[in-house]
């Protein structure tokens, strides 16, 4: 049996599992303004649902009621599931970014460099010195001489523009224009 339309909406979700009788004991404002006020708190009816069915029976319709009613006032003082399961979460975050802010960092490429050079003076090693590399530079293009881009074998080489001018069918390559 459903409470009636003048009681809280979520009240006939909490009380739905209950006995009939026990249902009309319980639709009173009374009870759909405790039933609102824990919905408003956070609570979900089905939660509130779950925890009044699981209460005991008093022996009568009445003190039934009492007792629910009183379980649900009992539940005021309870954080809600959902609003626990939030706060756990965010503090779990708060600690995930506490740590995080509170780890060292890597040093940077210079100062590695100069702490490596420092141990090796107090070592007595000689200083480290990086060879400057060579710059690397393409092969020249078997046709014009320009810079090589693309790879046609370890001796020939092409540039983008003699790769156009082929690709576009107005010229060809000999066979033993590339073989040098």
């Amino acid at each position: 049996m459903a409470p009636s339309s003048a009681t809280s909406s979520a009240l006939a979700d909490v009380v739905r599992d209950l006995p009939a009788v026990l249902v009309r004991a319980l639709d009173t404002a009374r009870v759909g303004q405790e039933v609102d006020a824990l919905v408003d708190a956070g609570w979900r009816p089905g939660q509130l649902g779950a925890r009044v069915g699981a209460e005991p029976a008093q022996g009568s319709p009445d003190r039934d009621a009492d007792h629910v009613l009183a379980v649900l006032r009992a539940l005021r003082e309870q954080t809600p599931p959902d609003v626990a399961h939030a706060r756990e979460l965010e503090r779990r975050r708060q600690a995930r970014e506490d740590r995080r802010a509170q780890t060292p960092r890597p040093a940077s490429p210079e100062v590695r460099r100069r702490s490596a050079e420092r141990i090796r003076s107090e070592l007595g090693l000689v200083p480290r010195r990086a060879a400057e590399r060579e710059p690397r530079t393409r092969p020249a293009c078997s046709l014009c001489g320009g810079e090589g881009s693309f790879f046609v074998s370890r001796a020939v080489h092409l540039c983008s523009r003699c790769v156009a001018v082929l690709a576009t069918g107005e010229a060809r390559l000999a066979s033993t224009s590339l073989t040098g």
